[in-house]
């Protein structure tokens, strides 16, 4: 615990750019309901027309790209014990990504894409400062090497959807495009940051700094070997290999997590976010496994990854980081119901996407998944918002 809090302890500043996660958690729910209550308002008969592009986008873009600004933004001034983000790159931020979120409203897919371009070289720009300037007081550890790695992966994604949206480039680079959107940015991020943060969640100690040592140097050396792996098994599947690209990264994925951040164990520590942040790391490989044992239900096996994996953990570390920072933290070892709320929301919702691929109504059992994650994500919000917005120690 003493790491933990030496670890994490507050940066300088306004407590807006001190704790960026109160501003971005929010934002990042808020842009997750207008990309979930697209498929209720479509069931229910409130909107005439559906986009799966926009709800792709939306969600991978908007919701879980504002999540893992509001981490990086909070965790990564304390690890190098730096400066805490200027007002420019949090509102610079926050504005790209609701310009992502509008421009996949009004299908202008390129302004999507602009925006979440600009969200990437912020973040590059902020982390590149912290890790590589003389003030940075330490270095990040080993896997932190798959963060520009989501970064490149990211740009050249969104330059390919972009670019095929303009009808300059061909239908190709888009299905490449959101391939590295959807799948390879948090893949590589949940790898490389989930080594530094699961640790701390389960109880271990964090890993070491990155050149520390020569077995750091080849830990290093062998996630960068993972982070190009992941990216080739992207170039296999749209060539053709639809089995073997998320057979290959499903495995990548599973025994770096397994060996970087001790997964192959179940949380030393008690608490229901801690059991749901574990579940989510297994999720990720099996929605990739099924999606390639059954190409027929490709998207429904998606899903798995989608809701199970990235949607569940980036809630459950973000309860994590939120209890540690709002004075919360008697909540930690236990279920709070707001937790509760959001794995019942979350499973139930999972559940209802798997079953409409097997069922004739297809569209309403979309509706009854977003009904289920928009209840879910709306009661945990509904708690922490009061808390978000009240100062420490008020």
């Amino acid at each position: 615990m003493v790491e933990t809090e030496q670890t994490f302890r507050a940066a300088p500043g306004p407590l807006w750019r001190a704790e960026p996660f109160r501003v971005f958690f929010p934002l990042g729910v808020v842009l997750a309901w207008v990309g979930v209550s697209h498929w209720l308002l479509y069931g229910t008969g409130l909107r005439a027309t559906y986009s799966c592009e926009l709800h792709g986008f939306v969600q991978m873009q908007a919701f879980l790209m504002s999540f893992a600004v509001g981490f990086l933004f909070t965790a990564l001034p304390r690890r190098t014990r730096s400066a805490p983000p200027s007002a420019a790159e949090m509102m610079l931020a926050a504005a790209a990504l609701i310009a992502t979120a509008a421009g996949a409203l009004a299908e202008r897919w390129w302004v999507a894409q602009a925006g979440y371009a600009i969200v990437f070289l912020v973040v590059l720009q902020f982390a590149g400062r912290r890790f590589l300037g003389r003030a940075a007081g330490r270095r990040p550890p080993a896997a932190f090497v798959l963060v520009p790695i989501a970064v490149v992966q990211g740009l050249v994604g969104s330059g390919c959807i972009a670019a095929a949206s303009l009808k300059v480039a061909s239908p190709w680079a888009s299905a490449f495009g959101k391939l590295l959107v959807e799948q390879g940015v948090f893949l590589c991020l949940v790898v490389g940051i989930g080594s530094l943060i699961l640790p701390l969640m389960s109880g271990v100690a964090p890993p070491s700094d990155l050149g520390s040592t020569p077995t750091e140097t080849r830990r290093a050396a062998a996630y960068v070997a993972a982070g190009v792996m992941i990216f080739a098994s992207f170039v296999l599947e749209q060539d053709g290999w639809a089995r073997i690209g998320p057979l290959l990264r499903a495995g990548v994925v599973a025994a770096a997590l397994a060996s970087g951040a001790g997964t192959l164990r179940p949380p030393g520590k008690r608490g229901l976010h801690r059991r749901l942040v574990w579940l989510s790391v297994w999720l990720m490989p099996a929605g990739l496994v099924l999606s390639a044992l059954c190409p027929d239900f490709r998207v429904a096996a998606l899903h798995v990854l989608f809701i199970g994996g990235f949607g569940l953990m980036a809630f459950g570390v973000a309860t994590h980081v939120s209890f540690g920072h709002l004075g919360l933290d008697h909540l930690s070892a236990g279920r709070p119901p707001a937790v509760v709320a959001l794995a019942i929301g979350f499973l139930l919702a999972l559940m209802a996407r798997l079953a409409a691929d097997f069922s004739a109504t297809y569209f309403d059992h979309l509706s009854w998944a977003a009904g289920a994650w928009l209840l879910g994500s709306a009661i945990w919000l509904g708690f922490l918002a009061p808390h978000f917005l009240r100062r420490p120690g008020a």
